[in-house]
């Protein structure tokens, strides 16, 4: 009888522990306590936050437990410009917008307007965004132009950076950042590649700025030496 009556308080115990369960559930569903209030947004370089709040005003006010992420992170989804995009609930009152953005290589100069790396999606022309801008472009220019910027960053991250403008006219010419115009021509752009980044080595440890150098012949190298440094 003792065994049973244990058993018995058991599953009291038990049915009790699941209606308070439920009651805290149903309550926290429909308490004005955990409204959304202020939605925070991460990890947004290429996306105006104002346009992403925006996307998110119909959250406020709901219950966070109720509102379905989904209302926001397909719409963000839907750019080309975001690779993902994650909406976490931090009850009572906040809800946190984190975007992972495409890694933009380039900007491209179409007709005054600035496009990311050419999927169409534009940015202020006034952007704070450091990129270097590709003109004279058709679709050719664009594929060698993004080879070219995806070899650099695999060779070394920093050399993409000393870019401020890509050229294509029949091949590919770089203005880097101090002035140095560099022929690249077409193609085998891995090994111009490598072959920049240790020609611009020994050209700073000689203390030389170059002002054009010509890479489009394989194993030649042609420098025009600028100032000293």
């Amino acid at each position: 009888m003792r065994g049973r009556g244990s058993f018995l308080i058991s599953i009291l115990g038990l049915s009790f522990s699941l209606l308070l369960a439920l009651l805290l559930r149903d309550w926290a569903l429909r308490s004005p306590y955990f409204r959304i209030e202020q939605i925070r947004v991460k990890g947004n370089r290429l996306l105006d936050r104002e346009e992403i709040l925006q996307l998110a005003k119909p959250a406020e006010g709901q219950n966070i437990f109720r509102f379905k992420a989904s209302q926001i992170d397909n719409q963000l989804e839907a750019n080309p410009v975001v690779e993902r995009a994650k909406i976490v609930k931090r009850p009572p009152h906040l809800i946190e917008i984190r975007v992972e953005e495409q890694e933009p290589l380039f900007l491209v100069n179409r007709g005054g307007r600035l496009l990311v790396q050419g999927d169409g999606f534009t940015i202020d022309p006034h952007s704070p965004l450091d990129l270097p801008t590709l003109s004279g472009a058709d679709d050719l220019g664009e594929r060698y132009a993004e080879e070219l910027a995806l070899q650099m960053k695999r060779e070394d991250p920093t050399l993409l950076d000393m870019v401020s403008q890509i050229r294509w006219e029949k091949g590919i010419t770089l203005w880097l950042q101090d002035g140095c115009r560099v022929e690249l021509g077409e193609g085998n752009f891995g090994e111009k590649t490598s072959h920049l980044k240790r020609l611009l080595a020994l050209l700073k440890d000689a203390g030389d700025n170059p002002g054009f150098i010509d890479l489009r012949f394989r194993g030649q190298a042609v420098v025009s030496k600028g100032r000293k440094l």
